[in-house]
């Protein structure tokens, strides 16, 4: 890894506060990031920069959607296939994986759809 700044190779990892804008939320918390020794630049880190999208995913399915857990949750309560909740809730079956490994969120029909039969079931 060297940066894309001063192409330094040497570089530090240290917490970060993160703020990420997803559907017009802003997102917040702290996490790791690797930074550059010379300039302090942010260097790309794949691990450490995919681990911080997913949390922003998981911060705001918690706060403003629905965790991975509950959808997971729901689906085994209804007794349903990943494939029939999928068409359930007007999906792919890949995409409803998406959503309870929690690398995606929920579109707001899907979303809407999750929470109806929550209010049902």
């Amino acid at each position: 890894m060297k940066c894309d700044i001063c192409n330094c190779e040497e570089t530090y990892v240290k917490e970060h506060n993160h703020k990420y804008k997803i559907r017009g939320k802003d997102i917040k918390f702290i996490m790791p990031r690797r930074f550059c020794n010379n300039c302090n630049n942010l260097v790309y880190n794949s691990n450490l920069d995919n681990a911080s999208s997913l949390k922003a995913i998981e911060l705001y399915n918690k706060n403003y959607g629905i965790s991975k857990e509950d959808i997971i949750k729901l689906r085994n309560k209804l007794g349903l296939s990943q494939k029939t909740f999928a068409k359930k809730i007007g999906c792919a079956k890949r995409t409803l994986i998406s959503y309870e490994k929690g690398t995606s969120i929920p579109n707001d029909d899907c979303l809407n759809k999750i929470k109806s039969l929550m209010i049902y079931k």
